[in-house]
């Protein structure tokens, strides 16, 4: 008189294949679960967020300006501006690199 699991046709019965398909979802839906509840984390490692500030130029020294954008400052190399002026910046967020600028309307 042992114990003998039921045949209702439960998880014991399932073949390997069949398991290891039902972890997979399992495993893919607890992801998914945990980037609805964080925002999508996941995306910006795909998706670089652009942006777009007009910044003032508070320092130059050997062609290269320092600008004073909303997060940290950043460098243009060969700057053809003078502190004090005020451009227009395009970057990538999290990036300390400058995409594009130009002279502000």
């Amino acid at each position: 008189m042992g114990y003998e699991p039921e045949s209702d046709g439960s998880i014991a019965k399932m073949s390997g294949k069949k398991l290891a398909v039902l972890f997979g979802l399992i495993l893919f839906g607890a992801f998914m679960g945990v980037q609805v509840i964080t925002g999508f984390p996941i995306k910006d490692l795909f998706v670089k967020e652009s942006v777009t500030e007009d910044a003032k130029v508070v320092f130059k020294e050997n062609g290269t300006c320092t600008v004073d954008t909303f997060d940290h400052p950043r460098e243009i190399e060969n700057c053809p501006y003078d502190e004090g002026d005020v451009v227009t910046v395009s970057y990538n967020k999290d990036n300390a690199g400058i995409q594009s600028h130009r002279l502000a309307d």
